[in-house]
């Protein structure tokens, strides 16, 4: 073999070795046609008065995040049995990223405002999508749920505090700082018992969020001001 065979050969094994170790190919984007039949499967569990064919459908629809299976998620996620409403949350869930799935969860929250159980997979599935545009969201909703009433009826406070604490953003670090402030007792706060749960909520959140494992609001506020210019706005290290 001569030395520029053996070069050719060195040069191929690198270069199969790099194509090798590159990212696979993003599956294809769905098309119309795609969309239209998963809509189609569940239309027919529909039409069957199948809870089981609805749920299937409503399942399989995870692989295909096109606008119009998005539209029909959130349909779903505001008007159907609470079984078939949870696993349209949790479809959408699965499409992280996607500001058309975040957005449809947001519109989620107010239909099934007196469903915990829902409440709280729409939030989880909020964390899981990861946009940016859910922490002003859950920000909104949690502070509208504290300022309305005092009793510890409140559905979804938790869950709403939770999702921000998988909402990898800046935004959401500071946003829990400021809840956690918002919710100091002063004098005799007859909400205190629960406003004691919310600060141990943002307490977990952060943590989560984090890795940090402070335990009192000096303590986030001090490592807050010490660190947060060391991170981009999606948490990574500058």
């Amino acid at each position: 073999m001569t030395r520029s065979t053996g070069r050719l050969g060195l040069a191929l094994l690198l270069s199969a070795a790099a194509a090798f170790a590159e990212d696979p190919p993003a599956p294809p984007k769905p098309t119309e046609a795609d969309a239209r039949a998963k809509i189609e499967a569940y239309n027919t569990g529909v039409k069957n008065k199948s809870e089981e064919e609805k749920q299937a459908a409503i399942d399989a629809m995870a692989d295909c995040p096109h606008t119009m299976v998005i539209t029909k998620l959130s349909q779903i996620l505001a008007a159907d049995t609470d079984a078939c409403r949870s696993s349209a949350a949790k479809t959408l869930g699965r499409m992280k990223d996607d500001p058309n799935a975040a957005a449809a969860l947001h519109a989620g929250i107010k239909p099934n405002d007196a469903k915990a159980k829902i409440l709280a997979d729409v939030f989880e599935a909020i964390g899981n999508v990861n946009h940016p545009s859910s922490v002003a969201v859950c920000r909104e909703f949690v502070d509208h749920r504290l300022g309305a009433r005092d009793r510890e009826d409140l559905p979804g406070v938790d869950s709403a505090i939770d999702a921000m604490g998988a909402l990898k953003w800046k935004s959401s670090v500071e946003a829990l700082i400021d809840l956690w402030h918002k919710n100091r007792v002063v004098g005799r706060d007859p909400a205190s018992n629960f406003k004691e749960k919310v600060r141990k909520w943002c307490n977990q959140a952060l943590r989560r969020l984090t890795g940090e494992k402070n335990d009192n609001q000096a303590a986030w506020d001090d490592w807050w001001k010490d660190n947060k210019a060391k991170f981009n706005n999606d948490l990574t290290a500058k």
